[in-house]
């Protein structure tokens, strides 16, 4: 008996449900994404089907939006860089390394994750004002760095812990000391993870706004912080609409070079196995 023959109404309408309930679910997702692109090409959130679709808005981005783009850009890629060297030793030294109290580090670093940006955003301006870090770019990119090592060394944990060490061992059985294992066998295998990893913490400072609010200033401003400040004063004008359209342009084609250079394999973050 076939399949579709054994395909009950009961069955049928289960999964034709099941299938709508996804499509709404991505359509919900991706309505915010697709309203600014489309808005982006007239200016305007007041999306009309009949109204031309044209350049016009992209056209006339300021210099001033051109700056802290790139401003942001340069930030979250040093910041993710930066976090990402930091956060992959120090989990690895708490997986492998069985330290007394790891659990408690692990929720300790893990306090950006839970207290609002807002609450850190003030204790970090303490802090840099002091030290003359507030209103400058080693300060935006340092903040983003604070915020950044929690989701670093969390998804380098959970990339260690599902990584069998019998691969180090192996290495360290033919003379490899634990420097040599972690960067020639370690390293290789966890990297399709730690890249999935370097797109969210990229993504996530690219438009983290709360905590630059207090941190940035005229002198250091990122595009989230642009944009805020020009809807504010002039409302939604049609070169903001633009840059928020490019913005999402950023996102979906460092998803994509993510995408093509590892494969649909490895986007869940996995680390490469036996079969791999």
């Amino acid at each position: 008996m076939s399949t579709r023959s054994r395909l009950t109404p009961g069955l049928f309408f289960g999964r034709a449900a099941l299938i709508v309930y996804l499509l709404i679910m991505v359509l919900w997702l991706t309505f915010p994404v697709l309203l600014i692109l489309l808005a982006s090409f007239q200016g305007t959130l007041e999306v009309s089907f009949s109204a031309p679709f044209n350049l016009e808005a992209y056209k006339t981005i300021p210099p001033s939006y051109w700056e802290a783009f790139w401003f942001t850009i340069r930030a979250a890629l040093l910041a993710t860089g930066i976090a990402l060297v930091v956060a992959i030793p120090a989990a690895w030294a708490m997986v492998r390394g069985k330290l007394a109290g790891r659990r408690a580090m692990s929720n300790l670093v893990l306090i950006p994750d839970v207290v609002p940006q807002l609450i850190l955003g003030i204790a970090l301006l303490t802090v840099f004002i002091p030290l003359r870090l507030s209103n400058n770019f080693v300060g935006v990119m340092l903040a983003l760095v604070a915020l950044s090592l929690s989701t670093g060394l969390r998804f380098a944990e959970a990339l260690l812990e599902g990584l069998p060490d019998e691969y180090e061992q192996a290495a360290q059985s033919l003379g490899a000391n634990k420097l040599t294992t972690f960067r020639l066998v370690v390293l290789p295998l966890i990297a399709p993870g730690i890249a999935i990893a370097a797109l969210f913490i990229f993504m996530q400072n690219l438009i983290t706004f709360e905590l630059l609010f207090f941190i940035s200033g005229p002198s250091a401003t990122p595009i989230s912080i642009r944009l805020f400040s020009d809807i504010i004063d002039r409302g939604i004008v049609p070169y903001a609409v633009a840059m928020a359209g490019i913005l999402v342009y950023v996102a979906i084609a460092f998803y994509a070079l993510v995408a093509v250079s590892l494969g649909p394999k490895y986007m869940a973050g996995s680390v490469m196995t036996r079969k791999g």
